[in-house]
């Protein structure tokens, strides 16, 4: 695993992340939507500990991601369609 550059974490793509989102849902897909979730918060949790950066900041540094002035990107508006379409069908 790379070092973890806090200034490249800072300043992330939103298109490089949400590709990497996208790849770890399509892991998840053949899973039950209680699975999902979990799956997707131990990584998330496994990550930061690993990582050596408290939970809580990489949670916001990512909701600020996300987001941009004028709400979702379209980026993470894609993967919203693409999770409602493919993967939480319950």
């Amino acid at each position: 695993m790379h070092r973890f550059d806090r200034d490249a974490f800072n300043s992330a793509n939103p298109k490089v992340v949400a590709g990497a989102t996208l790849q770890t849902l399509m892991g998840l897909e053949n899973h039950k939507p209680h699975v999902q979730i979990m799956a997707a918060a131990a990584v998330f949790l496994s990550l930061a500990e690993h990582i050596g950066i408290p939970a809580q900041e990489a949670f916001a540094a990512t909701k600020n991601l996300i987001n941009d002035t004028e709400g979702k990107r379209t980026e993470f508006r894609a993967l919203d369609a693409y999770m409602k379409g493919e993967i939480f069908h319950g």
